[in-house]
């Protein structure tokens, strides 16, 4: 069974790959990932792309989330819905 804990640490064990916070208020609990997958822009101000450290753990990291999930919905952020809590998740280079 997932749960926040479990989440935090997949996020963590991703390394520089991933960041996260958790927020906790009136709307219930929410695991906010970031997947560091843009690294700024070069002199003429184009986008450089950041290759993942391990790319393979990214994918088993979202892969255990929909499997995990009670619902998934969303296209720029993805949320899955967990008893108890949710996850969204979030590309840098979505941000651009």
């Amino acid at each position: 069974m997932m749960s926040v804990e479990k989440v935090v640490a997949m996020v963590e064990a991703l390394g520089r790959d991933a960041y996260y916070d958790v927020y906790d208020d009136e709307d219930g609990v929410e695991v906010s990932v970031g997947i560091c997958d843009f690294d700024g822009f070069d002199e003429d101000w184009g986008e450089v792309m950041r290759d993942f450290d391990d790319a393979e753990a990214v994918a088993r990291f979202e892969e255990m989330l929909e499997q995990e999930c009670v619902s998934r919905e969303g296209d720029y952020v993805i949320y899955y819905h967990f008893e108890g809590f949710d996850v969204s998740v979030r590309y840098d280079s979505s941000d651009i």
